[in-house]
């Protein structure tokens, strides 16, 4: 049977957190256990115990500034940032789930950061932050967006892009929002692991055809684009670009 890395991943923190630090929590209580664990993660008081497969082969110097960044950023794993929302930072779970299966939600976004930090650096965990001024945010943003895109292969990707570094962090949300289609496509509309960025150009190209805007197929970059359809207009435009590819995609199934 193929082992549970997110279950073991958890019951091993919980062993660490409870062997050092008993008499901090009530111990007949998940909720204050896991309280305890997360207040020690984000202190690195338990980067040795964290599993992350990825990082197994990694030297030691690359472990610790990937779980250093990682804390730098773990508010993005939380509700409103906090630490002390846990509970509430896993889009469609709630209070009638098991305290331990939201814990293991919250730690496997947690290994994402870890991960993104580690293979991307920290511009690319950067960007989530631009992710999260989406106001439809119900959980944590690194929940959100990973529910957001594909895949996390995909997710990673398209943050470590740069091209659109040039754009307020409201705009790039937009993108966000809306990606598949607008930063990245399916080679096969039957395969979610193959994919392509799609350059800046390409996205001009798909703009200006679909308003059929003289003056937009002129402009070279998304900032003039922006500026003269307004943010509004444009995320309308973003979203029937996105929307169309899905479209296409699904059709392209029954072929």
């Amino acid at each position: 049977m193929k082992e549970n890395i997110t279950e073991k991943r958890l019951g091993v923190l919980l062993d660490a957190t409870i062997l050092r630090y008993c008499e901090t929590m009530n111990l007949v209580d998940i909720t204050s256990v896991c309280d305890s664990m997360f207040s020690h993660l984000l202190e690195g008081d338990l980067d040795r115990e964290f599993i992350s497969p990825k990082l197994a082969d990694a030297k030691r110097e690359e472990k610790a500034k990937a779980f250093s960044i990682a804390r730098k950023y773990a508010y993005l794993c939380f509700y409103e940032g906090k630490a002390d929302y846990w509970l509430e930072s896993v889009d469609g779970y709630n209070s009638v789930f098991l305290d331990e299966l939201i814990a293991e939600k919250v730690l496997d976004n947690y290994n994402f950061l870890v991960e993104l930090a580690y293979e991307k650096g920290e511009n690319a965990v950067k960007e989530l932050v631009n992710i999260g001024q989406n106001d439809i945010i119900k959980s944590s943003i690194v929940d959100y967006a990973r529910n957001t895109f594909m895949n996390d292969k995909i997710l990673k990707n398209v943050l470590a892009n740069d091209s659109y570094n040039d754009l307020s962090p409201k705009r790039k949300a937009i993108l966000y929002e809306f990606s598949e289609g607008v930063l990245y496509d399916k080679y096969d509309a039957q395969d979610t692991e193959d994919f392509v960025l799609i350059p800046e150009e390409q996205l001009l190209l798909k703009i200006a055809i679909y308003t059929d805007d003289d003056r937009i197929s002129e402009m070279k970059n998304l900032t003039e684009i922006i500026d003269y359809l307004g943010d509004e207009a444009f995320k309308s435009v973003i979203r029937d670009i996105h929307l169309e590819s899905l479209n296409a995609k699904e059709k392209a199934k029954y072929r």
